[in-house]
Order: structure tokens, then sequence, then C-alpha cells
């Protein structure tokens, strides 16, 4: 297999041409998704199994008017690549560049775990919870 930098290029790629199955496939079974703390925001909160944390990502997207998922530096220690990008959302007259970073574990050839980072205060601005 190819370097794990180059693996999530892919998969970040086949996201943004929609193909879900295709930018998941690395996923474990037993992945684990850990959103922000705040499980008022769609996709918050801890989601155990590839199932779950496939429902926390169409929530976290679905939320949204537009979305669009910009990785714009891949950085790799171990089993662990870090991605620093941002998300263009929109939800009726409001949008915004939000920072993101995406903290994802390796075990193998499968990815375990992803730990997201972001503004939730300016996430939950924009979608009007706040």
């Amino acid at each position: 297999m190819a370097g794990k930098i180059d693996a999530m290029r892919e998969r970040y790629d086949r996201f943004n041409r929609g193909d879900i199955e295709g930018a998941t496939d690395l996923w474990s079974d037993d992945f684990v998704w850990e959103g922000s703390n705040s499980t008022d925001l769609p996709g918050g909160g801890r989601h155990e199994g590839k199932d779950a944390a496939l429902q926390a990502l169409q929530d976290a997207v679905s939320a949204w008017d537009s979305f669009a998922l910009s990785a714009d530096e891949f950085l790799e220690e171990g089993d662990t690549v870090v991605v620093l990008g941002h998300n263009d959302v929109s939800k009726g007259d409001n949008s915004a560049r939000v920072p993101v970073v995406h903290i994802w574990r390796w075990q193998g050839e499968n990815v375990t775990r992803l730990q997201l980072l972001t503004d939730t205060y300016q996430g939950a601005q924009i979608l009007g919870i706040v």
C-alpha cells in the first residue's frame, strides 16, 4: 500500500467526488468517530462502529445547504495522519470558511478513529443553533 498520506489524499478526493463508499473503504468495522463535544451540532459526539460513523458523517454534511471540504495540508507521524483544512459552508443567507483539523488513527491497513476539531461556535452560529 502507498503511504498513509497518499491513501488519505485519495480518500479526500473520493469524498469530494461524492464517492462516500470509496472515501470510507479503509474504515474498520469498529471505527470510532469523535466529533465535537457539542452533541447539539450535527456529527457531534462519539459514534462507535462504521455504520454509526457513516450516519454521523451524513448528519454533519446534510445539515448545510452547501458543504465543501478542502484538505490543505497532510502530516504523518507513525500511525497518525493529521489533515489541516477548511470547510466552505452555507445555511440560508449565512456562509463561512471554517477551519478544521482531522486526526486519523491507523492500525495496520485500516483507519480506526477520526477526531474532528473545528470552530464549533462559528458552526453553531451559521446553523442558527446559538
